[in-house]
């Protein structure tokens, strides 16, 4: 199911859609140099670890807006988000990196400037909940430190809790069906977890109807959801203090599951940034996403079976035959697909930008190959054959290639799954998802035609 949430998006370019059947789309997809253009300045500003005022480019500008809505919900206030930073704006980028140790500039690094937006996507996806003594004590600006370090919330007496309504200090039911209280310092205190005192009579279990028990897994196979896996992760990264080190790897299959979830946040991030630059409505991106998907298939079927060079020319051959044959378009088209695929837990939509990127050389995009074959996102779970994708992958960037996802910490990031691929550990990931859902019938949407 590709549910379609709208996105407010604004820039000066134009749009003129054509209705076009499901058969025609090497006509409706067309150019697109300028998502070409937009990646090149993307990749190179990443690189950068200033952010300029006047004349930024729109990228630049929408990573600012990117900055100063998280710096005002950590309570660092910039005033109005419009992507320009400002005295006002450095002053709150000089207050946040006061508070989290790091050197008082004002300009953002790299990894600065990353660990303020995961946070903040962490914390717009409900992660604060696990930290309400935090928050009391510190406001929000205490997340982006319980975040890098859940240990350091403990002294607040918070407990980092599987279950996040206990998180919240919600009531809880009782052992015996009455309401018991969760204190919110981190004790616990359930009141009736003590059974009644009084006998009940004795029943004739004779007399009992046999239960109807229902069968397991009526609705038949199961998706898979990358959003729930991703909350289990980072339930389990805080319960375990933080993630997995390559120095201390007890659990490969966690490490990778970490690096998978970091990347994802990092895709949807990329994807938002680019939209942005197009006056394109998000139904209308859902669309082409989902019809590049859908012309993918085959290849995606040879995934866990092939060989990876035998996978990439079936992406080129296909790419080439629905107007994707620039290796620009079809980049553009790549990220942006794998990030709106993210976004919307849509596996299939998700691996084909993945394998759009790959098959034009974007090699460190095996990952997500990777991810997807051992997790079983959109394919039968295959760790064996995961194997090969990461190894392409980080090989790659081991050679000095440009990073697919969090340019500051991939070093880091290799040398985890490294650690994690030779322990030869590996195990498909069990953690069942939400079930698929038929869309309704009707008439595939025409492709938008963009602007070139």
């Amino acid at each position: 199911m590709r549910i379609r949430n709208a996105v407010a998006t604004a820039c000066a370019l134009t749009l003129a859609a054509t209705p076009v059947a499901k058969a025609d789309i090497h006509g409706a997809i067309i150019g697109l140099g300028i998502l070409g253009a937009i990646a090149s300045q993307n990749q190179k500003g990443s690189r950068s670890g200033t952010q300029g005022g006047g004349g930024v480019s729109q990228v630049q500008r929408q990573q600012n807006r990117d900055v100063q809505t998280a710096l005002n919900d950590f309570g660092f206030p910039v005033g109005t988000v419009d992507g320009a930073l400002g005295p006002r704006s450095r002053g709150a980028i000089s207050d946040y990196q006061q508070y989290m140790g790091y050197p008082r500039t004002g300009y953002l690094t790299d990894q600065e400037r990353g660990m303020l937006l995961e946070s903040h996507n962490r914390y717009r996806g409900g992660g604060g909940q696990a930290y309400p003594q935090v928050v009391a004590q510190e406001g929000t600006k205490g997340l982006l430190k319980a975040f890098r370090d859940p240990q350091w919330a403990a002294q607040y007496g918070a407990t980092n809790y599987p279950n996040p309504q206990v998180a919240r200090g919600a009531q809880v039911p009782g052992q015996y069906g009455n309401p018991g209280t969760v204190g919110v310092q981190g004790g616990t205190n359930i009141p009736n977890a003590i059974p009644p005192t009084t006998t009940a009579p004795a029943t004739d279990t004779a007399s009992l109807p046999p239960l109807a028990i229902p069968p397991l897994n009526p609705l038949g196979e199961i998706e898979k959801s990358m959003a729930e896996r991703c909350e289990l992760v980072t339930l389990m990264t805080q319960t375990n203090q933080g993630t997995i080190k390559a120095v201390s790897m007890s659990d490969p299959d966690q490490a990778l599951s970490e690096k998978f979830c970091e990347a994802r946040g990092y895709a949807i991030s990329v994807a938002q940034s680019y939209a942005a630059q197009l006056r394109v409505s998000d139904e209308q991106l859902l669309s082409t996403c989902g019809q590049i998907a859908d012309a993918l298939a085959p290849a995606r079927d040879m995934l866990g079976s092939s060989e990876v060079q035998a996978v990439s020319a079936k992406v080129t051959e296909i790419g080439q035959s629905i107007g994707l044959g620039d290796p620009a378009n079809a980049g553009a088209y790549g990220q942006l697909c794998l990030g709106i695929g993210y976004r919307q837990d849509d596996a299939d939509m998700a691996l084909s930008g993945a394998l759009l990127a790959f098959s034009i050389g974007q090699m460190p995009y095996g990952e997500v190959m990777g991810h997807h074959l051992r997790e079983g996102f959109g394919l039968a779970a295959n760790p064996q054959g995961s194997i090969i994708w990461y190894d392409t992958a980080l090989s790659a960037l081991e050679q000095n290639a440009e990073p697919a996802f969090l340019p500051s910490q991939s070093a880091d990031r290799v040398a985890v799954m490294r650690a994690a691929l030779k322990s030869g550990r590996l195990q498909a990931g069990a953690t069942p998802g939400l079930p698929a859902v038929v869309p309704a019938g009707g008439a595939i949407p025409a492709l938008p035609t963009l602007p070139q």
